[in-house]
């Protein structure tokens, strides 16, 4: 394999200096260019072919997946404390139903599985390019569960006094979940980019199922009577901080900033990465608790559905 530059040389040696990791860091040159984080992350990488039980410890250790590692896996204890907490607190204080304690239990599994996922695949992923897109395909699925669990609890809170619509969203719902746990088994899954960038058809079939979720949002406000609705109002701001977050997140992933202006200065620390799962994260944590804040409002207020149905086509709901 390649050695290290002299200016990567002397960051890792930097890195290993600072770091109480037991293990010996690599730099990206030393390495198969499929292991690396991006081209912009110099320093910082465990070595290959170890035991799972070596990169067990290694979450513990400094190295340019820690923060990777301990975002997503704070995530999914979150998530599991979320569920019941939700369960057993939030949800029988409004008497939710059978089907809401269904409903918000597979949305937060979703989210579980998404952050479990994740956090494995960033511990396991350095082992070899075999084992790294073994794990990468778990990664994905996760994304996917994660996905559809934010659309699934949107659905049924935007269509809560319209079963019928929301029974056709669900449909909907299950058909594009086939679709997108398809995506890992595809052969060219890591080949297909688009120009020399990091961007593959992979990412731009996520960019449209994220998309998806414009359409049910437009008819929810058009059911609500417009954007005046007072509910519509209320709750339409949600709806653009959850997509501001997700954008804010993949747009650290696609630019790869701040590495990409100074390389090797945000390697263990600081680098697109690390912004992209604090980002989903923070998504994922505000509209799981946003959307057990609406389905309680709407539990609270039993001439609620009636309301909405009955001026479903007028630009005000007098509650």
């Amino acid at each position: 394999m390649a050695k290290c530059t002299e200016y990567e040389s002397k960051k890792i040696g930097a890195n290993c200096r600072s770091s109480r990791s037991k293990s010996r860091l690599l730099c990206k040159t030393q390495l198969e260019r499929e292991l690396w984080v991006n081209e912009f992350v110099y320093t910082g990488y465990r070595e290959p072919h170890l035991s799972k039980s070596a990169y067990l410890k290694s979450i513990i250790e400094w190295n340019n997946e820690t923060i990777n590692i301990w975002s997503h896996l704070f995530g999914f204890i979150y998530f599991l404390w979320f569920f019941y907490d939700a369960n057993i607190n939030s949800l029988p204080r409004f008497a939710a139903s059978i089907s809401d304690h269904i409903v918000v239990s597979l949305c937060i599994i979703g989210a579980q599985i998404c952050m479990l996922l994740s956090a494995t695949y960033h511990i396991f992923g350095s082992a070899s390019v075999k084992e790294r897109r073994r794990w990468l395909r778990y990664d994905i699925f996760g994304i996917s569960a994660g996905l559809i669990s934010a659309y699934l609890s949107g659905i049924y809170l935007a269509f809560f006094c319209f079963e019928e619509w929301r029974t056709n969203y669900f449909t909907m719902l299950c058909g594009l979940f086939i679709f997108i746990t398809y995506l890992p088994s595809r052969s060219d899954l890591f080949d297909a980019k688009i120009y020399g960038s990091r961007i593959g058809y992979l990412h731009l079939a996520y960019i449209i199922v994220a998309a998806f979720g414009i359409c049910p949002t437009i008819h929810w406000i058009s059911l609500h009577g417009g954007s005046s609705n007072s509910h519509v109002m209320a709750w339409l701001p949600n709806v653009f901080v959850l997509y501001g977050l997700l954008g804010s997140g993949f747009t650290f992933y696609a630019t790869m900033i701040p590495e990409r202006f100074i390389p090797g200065m945000f390697d263990v620390i600081g680098c697109s990465h690390q912004w992209w799962h604090w980002l989903i994260l923070a998504a994922m944590i505000f509209w799981h608790r946003a959307g057990i804040e609406l389905l309680g409002m709407m539990r609270s207020m039993p001439e609620f559905c009636h309301h909405t149905t009955s001026s479903s086509n007028t630009s005000f709901i007098t509650y």
